[in-house]
């Protein structure tokens, strides 16, 4: 959607040009580095600079780079794309020395010469230095050939998880999307080739690639500079694999079988001590559930002009089939419906292709397309017999894309960038890429073109045909549900002494539709009247008046449904960042980001319009002995985090819901619509939904500030050898404001009683976006023909505290980079996360993203505050692989962590008790106050993932692999169902009852080949 009057303003630009300028202007000294978001830096010194050059060769493309060195003899070469290369200094066209080095996404390697007799060649193979000096960022990378070796799954989330600080979401809805460093599932950013890849419409998750595609991908968990925003919990970076001067081609296959998965528990009633007929019994026949997964892959590199043109593609499909229970044991419908069967296929694919324009020129495409189709059945299930009777009860359905909120969010994505290096201090980076996707769910045997056909017997005309061709009924996904994105970024890196200055300006606009309307587009419903000279309500004849059948009362009505939203939203930001070498030793990053979000209605009204909004980052790294043996550094930031989409669609959704009144002659054989109609009655709407949508100035507060967080880190990084490097972190973050939904109306009652306004006419107040905890100004329209009026609340009136989420982390690694033939990481974290709310998503009340229960009113609020249910006090992981042999490799990753807190949640006491309150939804049971957290914790849990892989000398370019997950085939319970109040005075049946366990054991058996 085009919003001219909120385009990027050029004032914006000036500015942060302005402060780019003005910085280089004021640099002066030696050296400095800079790192973009999808490349790698390499730097160093040559012990004699003078005459010398340094040629930087890319070993997969034969592209090279030459650097002069400057009087100090510093060289550095920014935004070079990650992976292997060839350093040589070269003086009258002869090497004098070379190396080998691997660079990764978002780290500096560092390439040193020392001093060399003219006439000596030297050639030394080496890789990255141990400890990485050149950054203050907090996080780890992994290349593809760790990714390979490790037993975990193939899926972003599940490598995000073996950093330290992340956990699995608490929240089911939102599927396994992570929480990392305490914030919630949406609180994350996703990076393709520097492309955003985050779901456009939720914020939580992101589109995949197919895992053999990946290069590198770093996972940032706190401490990043300016040039990285829209996240206020990790961030995670990916790289794609390229092609090179060299052909590869290979494929694989894999396959997670149902007969070697563990037996699921049995879930069963918790034993209440108040419901003897249920206590103890079985609720879910678990154990009969399966499913299998196929994978195929095949992958293919090579150049197309060598040195000059290259490819890379790689395509996955991903083929399972499950079988589930789908009712519980006192459904009335499960002998009809209670057993699910389900066929799911996932296609992923990726083209990268690189062209070499000249030595300082550089132009990458990437193109990613990710699809989930689902096609889903339910059969009946006999509780009696524990068996399922393969009788369909419905068609099924199939869905792309779709649908809820743990649904894979789907894309087919363009990415252009441009790379120039313009001069040896000064590199340019310009990138441009759409993302689009479309979701669908469609019923078996639904045909669009044919309305919905309601009638009975009561309501036909004696003697008359009444067809009802149309098989799918109420509504389903409106057709042009979908998202898209265009995302555009400029970057200028410029060397001056001292100083490594980059600065950018990005922007995003998103685009969706979202919402529901009728199958077939609206629905005729027969009708039959005992008063046939009597004019309706909704018309303006009677049915006799009308002609027809309507006569002898018979009649039928048009109706119509749709809540479809057209949401958008523009995210803007500039940023400057000043990489300060402010002596050999010290390392200081000053970084500053300035953010604009705005969000839109479905009619184009910015509802939600933060601006400037002015985000400060410090970093400090001291490479304490000056050999890259010791490291000190220090963070410290604010970080802002933009309101999803999918907000608009639940706040400012245009609805329709209105009827039509006809009478007719006939019914048409095919269609089973009347023919011969007469109207005899507009279109009406009893709850007037005519199609507006409400008035984007009602949906928010006034001058509402956006969600924002503040972080401190420090840490250490010591080398105790080439072999062993030692550290630790304390990482300290605090939530500053967040944006939700209140839907109180005794406060905007009060005022209103206060003002003397009269609200006879008014149709009450519909939930509003406010900030917590503030004093809070509303528009309102009373319907008293004054318009809309300032309604001004303070925090007390509202009574909802401040929100308050503090995340404290202690966190201990021990490291053997790769060498003598193993590698391998152990990390301690030790953390609390406490407060009064989770974020953006909530696990106690569920709900859609930014509209949590929390602040619907003051009372959900009392005893809110402790331990919050992602408060995982100790983690212990530990993950690496050893080459037993050359044909044999064993590798192993465990994750042991503490149980979550528990609560108790109930109704309010009878004291506080009002008319329009949320039943059993508040942190006190049998009147009694239940703190947060305060009903101890739930059991720890430990899984163990192996794998081994055999590569046989007689085959070349073989690998056979089985990755065992969750080998102690421990389910452990990671929740339980806390509400204890069934809202009649007793104790809810269900209370304690098991909700969610660890998955099972499963082993995934993989051949590639590679030649």
């Amino acid at each position: 959607m085009h919003h001219s009057r909120f385009k990027p303003r050029n004032s914006a630009i000036r500015q942060a040009t302005a402060i780019l300028i003005g910085l280089t202007m004021a640099a002066a000294g030696n050296y400095a580095l800079a790192q973009s978001n999808a490349t790698t830096t390499i730097y160093g010194e040559v012990a004699s600079p003078d005459g010398a050059t340094v040629v930087l060769e890319n070993l997969a493309t034969g592209t090279q780079r030459t650097l002069t060195p400057d009087a100090s003899g510093r060289y550095v070469a920014n935004s070079m794309p990650p992976g292997r290369y060839a350093l040589r200094v070269l003086r009258g066209g002869t090497v004098q020395d070379s190396r080998e080095i691997e660079a990764v996404i978002g780290s500096g390697a560092e390439v040193n010469f020392g001093a060399k007799d003219d006439a000596q060649t030297v050639v030394v193979s080496g890789e990255r230095r141990v400890i990485d000096v050149s950054n203050t960022n907090n996080g780890v990378v992994f290349t593809a050939k760790e990714l390979n070796k490790l037993p975990v799954a193939n899926d972003i989330a599940s490598v995000v998880q073996l950093t330290p600080g992340a956990v699995r979401g608490t929240n089911s809805q939102y599927g396994n999307a992570p929480s990392i460093g305490g914030s919630g599932q949406s609180e994350n950013s996703f990076y393709v080739n520097g492309f955003p890849v985050t779901n456009l419409l939720t914020q939580v998750g992101a589109s995949e690639l197919p895992f053999g595609a990946i290069s590198n991908m770093q996972v940032l968990t706190g401490g990043y500079g300016s040039e990285f925003g829209r996240s206020t919990g990790g961030v995670v970076n990916i790289t794609t694999k390229s092609g090179g001067n060299d052909f590869h081609f290979g494929g694989k296959a894999a396959i997670i079988p149902a007969s070697l998965r563990g037996t699921t528990d049995n879930t069963y009633y918790a034993n209440t001590g108040a419901h003897p007929d249920t206590d103890g019994k079985l609720l879910y026949w678990n154990q009969d559930n399966q499913s299998t997964s196929k994978v195929l892959g095949l992958y293919g590199s090579g150049p197309i002009i060598r040195n000059k043109l290259f490819a890379f593609v790689g395509l996955e499909r991903t083929k399972t089939s499950s079988d589930a229970i789908g009712a519980t044991s006192d459904s009335t419908t499960s002998t009809t419906n209670g057993w699910s069967h389900s066929d799911s296929t996932v296609d992923r694919g990726t083209i990268k292709i690189d062209y070499n324009l000249a030595e300082d020129h550089h132009l990458e495409y990437t193109k990613l397309y990710d699809r989930t189709k689902v096609f889903s059945q339910a059969y009946g299930f006999d509780y009696a017999t524990l068996q399922r009777n393969y009788v369909a009860a419905t068609a099924g359905q199939t869905t792309v894309n779709c649908c809820g909120s743990s649904a894979a969010p789907g894309a087919n994505i363009d990415i252009y960038k441009y790379t120039g290096y313009l001069t040896d201090n000064l590199t340019v980076t310009a990138l441009w890429g759409k993302s689009r996707t479309s979701h669908t769910r469609t019923p078996s045997g639904y045909d669009p073109s044919l309305p919905q056909i309601s009638t009975g017997a009561t309501v036909q005309v004696p003697g008359l045909t009444y067809v009802v061709p149309q098989t799918v009924t109420g509504t389903m996904v409106d057709p042009s549900s979908g998202d898209s994105q265009k995302a555009k970024r400029l970057d200028l890196e410029y060397r001056l002494g001292d100083h490594a200055l980059r600065g950018g300006i990005d922007r995003i606009d998103v685009d969706s539709v979202v919402g529901n309307t009728y199958a077939g587009g609206y629905r005729w419903t027969y009708r039959k009247t005992s008063s046939p000279n009597a004019v309706m309500n909704g018309a303006f004849e009677s049915t006799a008046q009308g002609g027809g059948y309507g006569a002898d009362g018979y009649y039928v009505s048009l109706d119509h449904y749709s809540q479809v939203a057209h949401p958008t939203s523009e995210q803007s930001a500039q940023y400057i960042q000043d990489h300060w070498q402010v002596t050999p030793r010290v390392l200081l990053d000053l970084g500053l980001r300035r953010e604009q979000f705005t969000n839109y209605t479905s009619t184009g009204d910015a509802f939600i319009s933060q601006r400037n909004m002015i985000a400060p980052r410090l970093g400090i790294t001291w490479d304490y002995n000056g050999d890259g043996s010791l490291k000190l550094f220090a963070n410290a930031g604010r970080y802002h985090l933009p309101v999803p989409s999918n907000l608009s669609s639940n706040l400012a959704s245009p609805y329709t819901s209105t009827s039509q009144y006809y009478t007719y002659t006939g019914v048409d054989p095919v269609t089973g619509a009347p023919t011969g109609l007469h109207a005899i009655g507009n279109p009406y709407s009893a709850n007037n939904a005519y199609g507006q949508s409400r008035d984007a100035r009602e949906i928010t507060a006034i001058g509402l500030k956006p969600l924002s967080q503040d972080e401190v880190s420090l840490g250490f990084e010591k080398a105790l050898s080439k072999q062993i490097v030692v550290g630790g972190s304390l990482l300290y973050r605090r939530l500053n404001d967040t944006n939700d939904d209140t839907c109180d109306q005794r406060p905007i009652d009060a005022w209103a009683a206060r003002n003397n306004v009269n609200t006879s006419k008014w149709t009450g107040f519909q939930c509003a976006i406010i900030n917590p905890g503030r004093d809070n100004s509303l528009w309102v329209d009373f319907n008293d023909g004054a318009g809309l009026r300032r309604v001004d609340i303070t925090a007390a009136e509202w009574g909802d505290p401040k929100p308050n989420r503090t995340y404290k982390a202690l966190t201990l690694f021990v490291e053997h980079p790769f060498s003598k033939g193993w590698y391998g990481k152990v990390t301690y974290t030790l953390s609390a996360l406490k407060g009064n709310m989770e974020g953006q998503t909530d696990t106690i009340g569920g709900g859609d993203v930014g509209l949590t229960v929390s602040d619907d009113h003051k009372e959900l609020m009392y005893n809110a505050y402790g331990y919050l249910p992602g408060d995982h006090r100790h983690q212990i992981k530990a993950y690496g692989y050893y080459q037993v042999t050359p044909e044999w490799t064993v590798g192993g990753n465990l994750n042991l962590q503490s149980g979550a807190p528990r609560n108790c949640i109930g109704e309010l006491p009878a004291n506080l008790q009002w008319a329009n309150d949320y039943g059993a939804a508040y942190f006190y049971c049998n009147g009694v106050a239940t703190p947060r957290g305060s009903q101890g914790r739930l059991p720890w849990q430990a899984q163990i993932d192996v794998n081994l892989a055999y590569q046989p000398r007689f085959a070349k370019g073989l690998t056979l692999k089985a990755d065992v997950f969750n080998l102690l085939d421990r389910q452990t319970i990671t929740r339980y169902n806390e509400t204890r109040e069934d809202g009649d005075g007793g104790i809810n049946a269900n209370y304690l009852q098991v909700t969610g366990r660890t998955s099972p054991r499963s082993v995934r058996l993989t051949a590639e080949y590679e030649f």
